[in-house]
């Protein structure tokens, strides 16, 4: 590209997105997303302390635990999920 094929700077790129409508589309579902990662990360923490409860204190973690890990672990996933599926549909126009 030389100097000479520069376009003015008056003159508007016809491949440029049109600047008249909306400037910024807000991220979608946000929150599910920040929901899921929140409820797996507590499942992982929980099944990591049950992991390492029997070593630190010499017997069983207590059922709290291993409930915490069965419950929070596969919802945050599911969460994920659902996210990761409702994220993929094309926005209504």
């Amino acid at each position: 590209m030389t100097p000479d094929d520069r376009r003015p700077a008056d003159d508007p790129d016809p491949w440029a997105p049109d600047s008249s409508g909306p400037a910024r589309v807000r991220p979608r579902r946000r929150g599910l997303f920040v929901a899921a990662l929140i409820v797996f990360s507590v499942g992982v923490v929980f099944t990591i302390l049950a992991a390492l409860t029997p070593l630190v204190i010499g017997r069983d973690a207590p059922t709290l635990l291993y409930v915490g890990a069965m419950i929070f672990t596969p919802v945050g996933f599911l969460l994920g999920l659902l996210y990761a599926i409702l994220g993929s549909r094309p926005p209504r126009v």
